[in-house]
């Protein structure tokens, strides 16, 4: 039987799927080596692809890169170490019959939703994915915007703020994700919790442990996520009004937090949306950390 493979590169370990079809059969992940620059990234994954396929016919391979990405030319990737890669080149030349996509990881995810996840029923939609930083991914009648040097949809890196009080790792400043990412999340806690009272000095100050004590009642933690909450809401309400989708999907780690997050940033959103927008539903996503590979292979398939 022929396979696919679904692959999503991450700046710590590579999620690596074997699909027959549309079913995954095996995953398995390797550890990702950034080290001179990135050089031994593809061969790691090409060793682990010729493992696992075991002489079988390879349909296709799909890969989801943390970067911007314009036909298969990865446009950087701070987090690998790469500059431009001529990434589908690569592949092809390894796997000359194989068909090849190389995507964003934000976008493979919001595909992967779309074809087996929480927005199967949406074909306009925008996903939000809120980890340690802020990815996003635009689908338009099924289909990804990527813009003209593969950065449409990076949300995280919009302008939140004014007066350069947080530098983001893009070297800019008060941008999205240095506020309403786990990372900002923090960052907020631990400027409100000096010389106050809270749970949060008896524990490691972490989103998680943010979100637990605010559900607990914690004033402090309940404060910093309602100032994240705000941050999302007015994000949100301008995505809305330029896109118009049916709906925003909500995924990476921060989504865990559930419908006490989710509440929160639509009853925001309604207070400050534009009317014409007041419809757009809020979803959280469901694959998790498999989004990914699912997308990925999709990709592929489609």
């Amino acid at each position: 039987m022929n396979c696919i493979f679904g692959i999503d590169i991450g700046g710590t370990e590579i999620k690596i799927g074997k699909f027959y079809g549309d079913k995954l059969e095996f995953k398995t992940s390797i550890k990702t080596d950034i080290s001179d620059h990135g050089a031994r990234i593809f061969s790691d994954i090409f060793k682990k692809i010729d493992e696992l396929s075991t002489g079988e016919k390879i349909d296709g391979i799909g890969i989801g890169v943390p970067g911007p990405v314009v036909k298969g030319v990865v446009n950087g990737a701070q987090n690998l170490g790469w500059g431009l890669v001529e990434a589908e080149a690569i592949i092809k030349k390894r796997y000359p019959k194989a068909y090849c996509r190389v995507l964003n990881d934000a976008n493979v995810a919001a595909i992967g939703e779309m074809a087996v996840g929480s927005a199967r029923q949406y074909r306009n939609f925008v996903m939000v994915t809120l980890g340690t930083g802020i990815g996003g991914s635009i689908i338009i009648n099924g289909e990804i915007l990527e813009g003209i040097t593969g950065a449409a949809g990076e949300i995280g890196h919009m302008q939140i703020e004014y007066g350069k009080k947080r530098k983001c790792n893009c070297g800019r400043y008060d941008c999205f994700e240095k506020y309403a990412s786990a990372t900002g999340l923090v960052i907020t806690a631990l400027e409100l919790m000096k010389g106050r009272q809270t749970l949060l000095h008896e524990r490691e100050v972490s989103s998680r442990n943010i979100f637990d004590l605010a559900k607990e009642g914690d004033a402090v933690c309940l404060e910093a996520v309602d100032s994240m909450v705000g941050k999302l809401a007015l994000a949100f309400g301008n995505i809305a009004a330029v896109f118009n989708p049916e709906a925003i999907i909500i995924g990476g780690g921060v989504s865990k937090a559930g419908d006490f997050l989710l509440d929160k940033v639509e009853e925001r959103f309604q207070e400050i949306c534009f009317y014409p927008v007041k419809d757009t539903k809020f979803v959280l996503a469901t694959l998790g950390n498999d989004a990914g590979i699912y997308g990925a292979a999709y990709a592929v398939r489609k």
